[in-house]
């Protein structure tokens, strides 16, 4: 076989690898580095730089017209090839096989709690944008989101319920993974992490959540709960659960990882330092307000596995959900 020939057979197979992947998925991406930084503590280097600002699309290979979208709301650019990364919620597998598109938002703003409401007007205005630019029909649309993520999906929600989306997108669902969305039990929770300092990381979090809430609400709980509880999608001290009607006509499951044998018994950790009570508080507010769509399922862990002398992250609960299910699910609410 001459050089030239083996030249060609290898171009053919690059072209053939590359039509392959097109079929599988097109991938589509826009981001802008932002260059400011976020102050999280009191130190002179207690600055996190800001990330990119932007969007991932994944649009099924296989045909023209989508069923739906599977949106996730994140604070920094995506990297589909990086696995490591935990926190990303990874379902385009799945969700292109069902032909839904898979749409990743960030507002390059670190642990975006969305204090100011310019970070949804973004999200409001990237979504239209897509949706406009890639031709695509605005229907059957469910947001996704673990941990701080599925507490920026409830607050859009709030923010389209409330009437203040230019672009009024068809959501018809949310799905979230161990998402704290309960901003006065969370400062509890840090202010007992702080106290405590079992563990570098959870004293770190602890002060950091406990300076974004003073800096951006400018009190406490304990000097002024409503403004804890107004920036909450949910909260247990909400007398009125006002809040409750914004999602009652959504389908909702909630996902949380709650082990009586270990983590509500381990030192120094209980109930309220988990977030089950905002995952099964909501749930259960929502069956209150005549929800039949809602639900929760709760993982929990076994005597003899890994979890009795190691505390599963909170965060990897997204791990233990079943993804071909869950979207078998949404097609179904779809329908």
């Amino acid at each position: 076989m001459t050089l030239l020939s083996m030249k060609n057979i290898f171009i053919i197979l690059l072209f053939l690898a590359a039509v392959l992947q097109t079929n599988g998925q097109r991938i589509y991406e826009q981001y802008t580095k932002l260059n400011d930084s976020l102050r999280y503590g009191y130190g002179k280097n207690d600055f996190l730089p800001y990330g990119s600002r932007g969007y991932t699309l994944i649009l099924p290979g296989t045909t023209n017209s989508t069923s739906g979208m599977i949106l996730m709301l994140d604070d920094n650019k995506i990297n589909l090839q990086d696995s490591s990364q935990k926190q990303y919620i990874c379902i385009q597998s799945e969700a292109n096989a069902k032909d839904f598109a898979v749409l990743y938002i960030s507002t390059g703003i670190p642990v975006d709690f969305y204090f100011s409401e310019s970070s949804v007007f973004f999200v409001d205005s990237v979504l239209s944008n897509v949706f406009v630019k890639y031709g695509l029909p605005n229907k059957n649309i469910f947001l996704l989101g673990a941990m701080v993520s599925g507490y920026r999906a409830l607050k859009y929600i709030e923010f389209c319920k409330n009437g203040k989306s230019k672009f009024n997108p068809d959501i018809k669902g949310v799905v979230l993974s161990e998402s704290s969305i309960d901003l006065v039990r969370q400062w509890y929770e840090c202010q007992k992490q702080v106290r405590d300092h079992l563990s570098d990381i959870a004293f770190f979090e602890g002060n950091f959540i406990t300076y974004l809430f003073k800096s951006n609400l400018k009190e406490t709980p304990v000097t002024d709960i409503d403004k804890y509880i107004e920036a909450s999608p949910y909260s247990y001290f909400d007398t009125k659960m006002k809040k409750s009607v914004l999602f009652k006509d959504l389908a909702i499951r909630a996902y949380t990882y709650a082990d009586l044998d270990y983590w509500f018994s381990a030192p120094g950790q209980g109930v309220y330092d988990s977030n089950y009570p905002d995952m099964s508080g909501f749930i259960n507010e929502q069956k209150l307000a005549g929800n039949k769509k809602s639900e929760l399922i709760v993982f929990s862990g076994n005597p003899a596995d890994k979890h009795k002398t190691e505390m599963r992250k909170q965060s990897s609960t997204w791990d233990l959900v079943d993804k071909k299910e869950l979207m078998n699910w949404i097609t179904n609410q779809a329908k």
